[in-house]
């Protein structure tokens, strides 16, 4: 009898032992949780700022490089000429990349404001068809128009985000269609887009805007990252089409913040369909904010144990292994919010035997720790690096 007592003794002493090495690791992890939120909203007032000042001296060189290309006193070689033309149409490349990388971080950083009003459909159809007509006519493309009279005479958005959106995929129709048309079309829809959205789900009213090319079309795995920064369909050493791959990733966090959702149909040889989804009135950012996370969330969800919730971070999703969980197996969890990165990380982890937890944040991290409640947790490595922290973290 005093044997047993003494071996309960001592095995209340290991789970005490144990509860306060996890309460310990977690506290731990809340720590770099407050650090990490710290340095992102750093990292992100750093890009802003640093864009703001790029723009100053470029817009220097445009407006001089314009000025030598029109070479108003004939005193350039067609060749001098030709120089100054390069030089301008590189800084509008660049001007371009900077205006993108601020958008992203104002995004990031939350500072985007929505100012929204009725906009008429046919204001939209009039400023949408002006700026892309003649690259129709100029590349020998169809191009059309159809808003259907259904919807009503206007919306209540923000028209230059929409706008925005919009003119991101129209652009990328035309860069990538050779031949054949590129169309757009706005009509009233009743599903389409990912179950349990907030706000789409309770809306009176949602419309659709499809925007649909007969160009070269995007394999499907290229299609589950197109939507992430400096993510492109046409990559690699050989690329025929330029761009900075900020595009897509600019105008889903915008769908967002509008209240809506942005989608992607496409077939390789036969063209690609993104079908923007959005509330015909927009619905206030607390809401729109809500459908954000929800719209992150509702992509799958995991049946299996450990009951791991998809918890995705609003801005990018690197796919992991939580929908492939089992117990008992080795889990390696990834802390970092460049996507890129955390895709090597996760990678590399998978190489060694792990199944992998990519978190972007630490918020994001310390709910899977709580949903997977893990009987203990070891920091393997903490990494700063200039503008952040990289966590890896073994759950058991």
């Amino acid at each position: 009898m005093a044997l047993k007592a003494a071996l309960l003794a001592e095995q209340k002493a290991e789970v005490e032992q144990k509860n306060q090495q996890i309460e310990h690791a977690r506290r731990a992890l809340e720590e770099k949780a407050a650090e990490l939120a710290l340095t992102s909203r750093y990292k992100s007032e750093f890009l802003a700022n640093m864009s703001h000042e790029l723009r100053t001296p470029l817009n220097s060189i445009l407006i001089l490089g314009q000025q030598l290309a029109e070479n108003h006193e004939t005193n350039l070689n067609p060749r001098q000429v030709e120089f100054a033309k390069t030089i301008h149409a590189a800084g509008t490349d660049l001007l371009h990349l900077i205006s993108d990388i601020l958008d992203l971080s104002k995004i990031e950083s939350g500072t985007v404001t929505v100012d929204s009003e009725d906009l008429s459909f046919e204001h939209l159809r009039e400023n949408l068809g002006r700026g892309f007509r003649h690259e129709a006519e100029r590349r020998h493309l169809e191009f059309s128009l159809d808003i259907e009279p259904e919807l009503g005479t206007a919306l209540h958005t923000d028209p230059k985000r929409l706008q925005q959106i919009l003119k991101n995929l129209l652009s990328n129709a035309f860069k990538f269609t050779e031949q054949g048309s590129v169309r757009l079309r706005a009509r009233k829809v009743s599903s389409g887009w990912s179950e349990g959205h907030d706000v789409l789900d309770h809306a009176q009213t949602v419309v659709a805007f499809e925007v649909t090319d007969t160009g070269i079309g995007i394999s499907p795995e290229k299609q589950k990252i197109v939507f992430e920064a400096f993510q492109q369909a046409d990559a690699g050493t050989s690329r025929k089409f330029g761009g900075t791959g900020l595009g897509l990733a600019i105008s889903r966090e915008i769908a967002g913040l509008l209240g809506g959702e942005l989608r992607l149909h496409s077939t390789v040889g036969e063209g690609s369909t993104f079908i923007l989804y959005l509330p015909l009135n927009y619905v206030g950012a607390d809401r729109a904010h809500s459908a954000r996370a929800a719209q992150a969330m509702a992509q799958t969800s995991s049946t299996q144990e450990p009951p791991v919730r998809v918890l995705e971070h609003a801005l990018e999703r690197v796919a992991d292994d939580r929908d492939l969980l089992a117990p008992g197996e080795p889990i390696l969890m990834v802390v970092e919010d460049d996507a890129r990165y955390a895709s090597v990380l996760r990678d590399h982890g998978r190489s060694q035997g792990f199944r992998v937890l990519v978190a972007n944040t630490g918020t994001e991290a310390l709910r899977l720790v709580r949903d997977y409640k893990p009987t203990a947790i070891s920091l393997d490595i903490v990494l700063p690096d200039m503008l952040g922290w990289t966590v890896l973290a073994r759950l058991k």
